[in-house]
């Protein structure tokens, strides 16, 4: 049953369909009470559910799966998936809905490679980021309690942060087969990634391929077999690359100088830069400067 808006500014739109609220959210207190404590097995054909238990001792069915929670857990369950809950009367979580209207399709797609082949599971334990998944839920519970013209874009903006995040930490727990060949390439997918995070945390750094691959746990010429494979390039491309993002979001939203840009963008010496960013972009770093204001 949908809860009531609990204030009255714009509630005539809202209940006269007007207005329509992007999400559905509730306590799980608030459903599972008046259905004594159970939900009974059901899917839904066009709605992505995501359940954050913040107490254990639930149990639920996914598919032909029973389960039992021991500590808190994030479940997703993606449109089509039978579900069955018993809850615990102390349970203390929330139960996010969302249209699949409201999702953009490739989105979507990311949603169901993380929640193969039936539905996502993301215990705290295991989970880096399940606090901050916990804190968009609450941000989306306040949201969904005010009112005001900067309600419905909020709720939207709100839920799908939470739902790429949920993709993000659901990446790291489940090996997603994209359609190419097995186990072998899912590992090579993973140290891919791996490397990714490596040079996005240190691309202004003087490292070399080999120092990139003993962070990531292989040889340098593993290392740029995988890129190639998997990233489509060279390790040294790829830090190329990201050096000359760098270097653009710098121009475009500082005013420092183009001396202090090459150092931040990872270039020792402001020549080579400047010829690296005309060779790349066609103009010189000033160049793109005044175009970009």
């Amino acid at each position: 049953m949908a809860r009531l808006i609990p204030t009255y500014e714009l509630y005539g739109e809202l209940l006269s369909g007007a207005l329509s609220d992007p999400i559905h959210l509730e306590t799980i207190f608030e459903r599972s009470s008046k259905l004594d404590w159970t939900i009974r097995l059901h899917r839904h054909s066009r709605l992505l559910q995501v359940f954050l238990f913040r107490t254990a001792g639930v149990s639920f069915r996914v598919g032909d799966g029973d389960h039992r929670t021991g500590e808190p857990l994030i479940l997703v369950v993606p449109p089509g998936t039978p579900h069955a809950f018993r809850f615990p009367e102390d349970i203390n979580g929330d139960v996010l809905t969302i249209p699949l209207d409201e999702i953009e399709a490739p989105v979507l797609d990311r949603v169901r490679q993380v929640t193969q082949p039936l539905a996502g599971f993301l215990a705290r334990s295991a989970t880096p980021r399940f606090a901050d998944v916990d804190a968009l839920m609450r941000q989306l519970r306040q949201a969904y309690h005010s009112v005001g013209s900067e309600r419905e874009p909020l709720l939207r903006a709100l839920s799908h942060a939470l739902v790429l995040t949920l993709i993000e930490e659901l990446r790291r727990t489940v090996q997603v087969d994209t359609g190419r060949a097995g186990t072998e390439l899912s590992r090579h997918e993973a140290q891919a990634q791996a490397f990714c995070e490596e040079v996005e945390a240190r691309f202004a750094e003087s490292v070399t391929v080999e120092d990139y691959a003993r962070a990531v746990g292989v040889s340098a010429p593993h290392l740029t077999r995988i890129c190639k494979r998997v990233l489509g390039t060279s390790p040294n491309e790829l830090v190329r690359r990201r050096r000359m993002l760098e270097a653009k979001r710098l121009l475009s939203y500082t005013r420092l100088p183009v001396l202090d840009i090459a150092h931040r963008a990872g270039f020792g010496d402001a020549a080579f830069f400047s010829r690296t960013f005309k060779t790349t972009f066609g103009v010189t770093p000033s160049e793109f400067r005044r175009q970009s204001d």
